[in-house]
């Protein structure tokens, strides 16, 4: 029985949010390892590589990169505001006018995010064909998705200990709006926005696929592995191919890893702006 008289072992810390952290800061890595190669792109090839059969097939999928990239930042950064906005026009109609407002205004991205938005952007890339509303459409069929993980994430910190406890201790609402709402809503709300970079790079992939994204002169991963599928190429398949499944895992790894970041570990952690620290 003397094994029972050893004090028991420690607890390990939990693997999972150094692993999450990990896998983001990994997808990061090669997301960014993959602009500067297509940014260098031209240094490998001239710019009329990507039209010749002949060309080296890793230099014009770099190439492709530089649009695929960049249409991606573009139409996720639009996505993600268009879904953040969403998200606090829903929270602001629950509180002025009625909940039922808010929960009709938030209740339309959850529904639209069941929807196959994606084959909008093909649409429009067919019907409109330039950048700028391409991005936009883009943008749009991503901000449902986002629109509802701000929400959820909003709600949950509106219940937060600490902001009842604020209020509690006779701040004022616009006290509790600026030190403690604010700074604490920044990192969730960041967090849902990056949920459009995979949305909007795995849409404009597809429809480029099918010969209807953009333009053929920015060139894209899609539109290549497209045209060497057409073509029965796989020496031209397999690099533009290689290129965006790393870019695809890269972007939903960074997406993931700030969900999943932004968990709290337990209702005893505090928040950065709690009011234990505003007492004095």
């Amino acid at each position: 029985m003397a094994e029972f008289d050893q004090p028991p072992l420690s607890h390990p810390a939990d693997p999972a949010p150094r692993a999450g952290f990990a896998r983001g800061l990994s997808g990061a890595a090669v997301l960014a390892a993959l602009a500067l190669a297509s940014a260098a792109a031209p240094l490998m090839a001239d710019g009329s590589a990507i039209h010749r059969l002949d060309a080296d097939p890793v230099a014009a999928a770099l190439l492709d990169g530089r649009g695929s990239l960049s249409f991606a930042l573009l139409a996720g950064v639009l996505g993600g505001a268009l879904g953040i906005g969403w998200a606090l026009l829903a929270g602001l109609l629950g509180n002025l006018m009625s909940e039922r407002a808010g929960r009709r205004t938030i209740g339309a991205a959850n529904r639209l995010t069941g929807l196959p938005l994606a084959l909008l952007v093909p649409l429009a890339g067919g019907l409109l064909g330039d950048v700028w509303p391409l991005a936009l459409v883009t943008a749009l069929t991503a901000a449902p998705a986002v629109a509802a993980l701000a929400h959820a994430e909003l709600s949950a910190l509106m219940r937060a200990e600490f902001l009842t406890a604020a209020r509690a201790a006779g701040l004022p609402e616009h006290e509790v709006l600026r030190r403690h709402l604010l700074p604490n809503a920044l990192r969730p709300l960041l967090a849902a926005g990056m949920l459009a970079l995979p949305r909007v790079l795995a849409a404009e992939s597809f429809a480029s696929l099918l010969g209807l994204g953009l333009p053929p002169a920015l060139g894209s991963w899609g539109a290549s592995i497209g045209l060497a599928a057409r073509l029965g190429d796989p020496l031209a398949f397999a690099p533009p191919a290689l290129l965006l499944a790393l870019a695809l895992w890269a972007a939903c790894a960074i997406s993931d890893s700030a969900v999943a970041g932004n968990r709290k570990p337990g209702p005893h952690s505090p928040g950065p702006h709690s009011p234990g620290r505003h007492n004095s």
